[in-house]
């Protein structure tokens, strides 16, 4: 019993002594207004915001068990990464506050940490494990990755291609426009576009919301596993319609009917206007909703 008090005054002190070592860091280097932008994460949080300087500045909160912050720059790049010691004790989180020129491309990667951006007007390339994200964009492509938490993208209507897969989290994403793929496992899909000519979903037991505007001749489709898949997109010349569910209900608010499929399941396909897009929806045991309006 003895020895057990022991061993536990020495974590304490331990983890006591790795607080009281938690230090701040500050560096800025100088950067090229639309450069890349590297930032690695392992525990704690990322902030990154765009301003108008052409520096990349940069300050931390570090866990007494932070070893460094390396901040690299060469022509084009800079590279941000937190380095904690492998079987290290004590707290390794670290928060980043990080200050990029507004037209940089972001490479963003974080394990155990939250993301946060703003402002950044260049490419995002940001993948994200056991931490949610929130990122705004602004007509650059955006492909982000993320396991097990919650993501949240913010647009501005303005037109670009757009990849989001989660594995375990939600996708919130409004005010996108152009070209979207969009993947989920277990998460739910809310997503809303200001326009959109290609739409591409995918969940296996999380449900689907969408709500936009399609382009003349845009090509929307959605498949689930167990998700149900609710569409309102009214579209520029109409599209024609194609609807399936092995085991779920099919509705519409334009009046169709849906038909048996050989007996087993449910279909239901026709032409909305002048048909000039075409909208497909599948799943297995989830149900469809279909609305041309907003």
């Amino acid at each position: 019993m003895r020895i057990t008090y022991q061993l536990m005054a020495c974590l304490v002190t331990l983890v006591a002594s790795a607080a009281a070592a938690a230090t701040t860091f500050d560096k800025q280097v100088d950067a090229e207004a639309r450069g890349v932008v590297e930032i690695s994460n392992t525990s704690g949080s990322v902030e990154v915001s765009g301003w108008d300087k052409p520096q990349v500045s940069v300050h931390a909160e570090l866990g007494g068990a932070v070893e460094r912050v390396e901040v690299t720059s060469e022509p084009g790049r800079t590279l941000i990464k937190v380095l904690v010691p492998g079987h290290s004790w004590g707290d390794g989180e670290a928060k980043l506050h990080v200050q990029v020129p507004k037209g940089s491309e972001l490479h963003l990667s974080t394990v155990s940490a939250n993301a946060n951006v703003s402002g950044v007007l260049g490419v995002q390339r940001l993948t994200v494990v056991s931490g949610d994200v929130v990122t705004e964009i602004a007509g650059a492509d955006l492909e982000l990755k993320s396991v097990s938490g919650d993501v949240k993208v913010r647009g501005h209507g303005q037109s670009a291609r757009l990849y989001v897969s989660s594995v375990s989290g939600d996708v919130h994403l409004e005010h996108g426009a152009g070209d979207l793929e969009i993947s989920s496992v277990s998460g739910t899909l809310a997503v809303t576009l200001d326009s959109a000519r290609l739409v591409r979903a995918r969940t296996t037991s999380g449900d689907l919301r969408f709500e936009g505007k399609l382009t003349r001749a845009a090509s929307f489709e959605a498949t689930s596993v167990s998700g149900d898949l609710k569409v309102r997109a009214p579209a520029e010349g109409g599209y024609s319609y194609d609807l399936s569910s092995f085991s779920g209900d099919i509705d519409n608010c334009f009046g169709a009917k849906r038909e048996k499929s050989g007996g087993v399941g449910h279909s239901l396909s026709g032409t909305l206007g002048d048909g000039a897009g075409h909208v497909r929806l599948k799943t297995m045991s989830g149900d469809i909703e279909l609305c041309d309006r907003s």
